[in-house]
């Protein structure tokens, strides 16, 4: 059946969802794209439909609701409107593979993120999808420890930054580059793609991208164990740009685990744990494999207190929550750092 000839109340409410996204206002933006579907559903326009529940998805995503934006993810890429066209598809496997992610399941993500990429590859007028879901592959494969199969894809990723690519997309592009550089020991490739990200990236056209990019590059670079002015300025300004934007309970959590990092990594064991001991009872809203890197940071700055028990009953479970996640080669990391303090402690004991 197709839309009838007067088409304005569903344009009016699709419009008024889209524009209560982009002013971040994702809970009017996820009802006001869930009244559009029914009115799309009552006249069996499936197209329509499927596209104000993919903006629903949206929603979901940004607001931090990322349970919940998987399982509509999930119906998404199930509907045969998805395998209409290959961008329709590409769209939902996307979101599906960040959600995923988010999430902490990093083999499913993978998958979800390989299988958009094969859809949009070697057709320039996707050129953009093809971009993202490159992205959203890399970071998955990064999270998971894959770190060679991740820079192989890094490989392909900057063959399509053409300049016909905008500078936000090439931004996001670089920045994903540097974080695998980082995460591979290629310290100095990391600090030049994310340099790169950052002059094409701007904080005046997009300030919650600006403060996520900071973020972003200061846990990179705190990963790399680069306690300097260049990473304290990445907190700084991601700190700001954040509490502008005023972001979601996932966004602050986030932030007060990199600043307990750099605490942390710059010898301020006090501070450290102050901020990640609250943030365990709020592991519910992180990622798996976030609430496992605070669990390890916690757990080490607790032993370099003296704690040895508590911390050692934090590091098994941080390696217990990197398992969780399919993350082995950090869980790996764990281990090996608990047996070697096990070790210290039974030589200090005489055992």
């Amino acid at each position: 059946m197709s839309m009838p000839r007067d088409l304005s109340p569903f344009v009016i409410a699709e419009l008024a969802a889209r524009e209560s996204w982009k002013r971040r206002d994702y809970s009017a933006g996820f009802t006001q794209a869930g009244e559009a579907a029914d009115m799309a559903r009552e006249v069996g326009d499936d197209l329509s439909w499927w596209k104000m529940v993919l903006l629903q998805a949206e929603c979901l995503r940004d607001q931090g609701s990322v349970q919940e934006c998987v399982d509509l993810a999930r119906q998404l890429t199930e509907h045969e409107v998805a395998g209409s066209a290959p961008d329709l598809g590409a769209r939902a496997q996307i979101l599906l593979a960040v959600s995923l992610q988010g999430v902490g399941r990093l083999p499913e993500a993978v998958q979800a993120a390989a299988a958009a990429a094969r859809l949009v590859a070697g057709d320039f007028e996707n050129v953009y999808l093809h971009l993202q879901a490159q992205q959203a592959l890399i970071a998955a494969l990064a999270e998971s420890g894959r770190l060679e199969e991740a820079w192989r894809e890094c490989l392909d990723l900057e063959s399509l930054l053409t300049d016909h690519v905008d500078e936000d997309t090439a931004g996001k592009a670089y920045w994903v580059m540097g974080n695998v550089a980082f995460l591979s020991d290629r310290v100095n490739e990391g600090s030049h793609y994310h340099d790169l990200a950052a002059g094409q990236l701007s904080p005046s056209k997009d300030v919650d991208l600006w403060a996520r990019f900071n973020r972003g590059s200061a846990e990179m670079r705190l990963h790399a164990q680069l306690g300097n002015a260049a990473t304290l300025r990445c907190i700084e300004r991601a700190e700001l740009a954040t509490e502008v934007v005023g972001g979601s309970e996932r966004d602050m959590l986030e932030m007060s685990l990199v600043r307990a990092h750099w605490y942390y990594l710059t010898g301020d064991m006090d501070s450290a744990i102050n901020l990640l001991e609250p943030l365990r009872s709020k592991f519910p809203v992180l990622a798996t494999q976030t609430a496992a890197e605070a669990s390890f940071i916690l757990g080490k700055a607790l032993m370099a207190q003296g704690s040895s028990t508590n911390s050692m009953q934090i590091l098994e479970e941080a390696a217990t929550l990197f398992d969780t996640a399919a993350a082995p080669e950090r869980s790996a990391t764990v281990r090996t750092f608990l047996a070697s303090a096990e070790n210290h402690q039974q030589f200090l004991q005489g055992g």
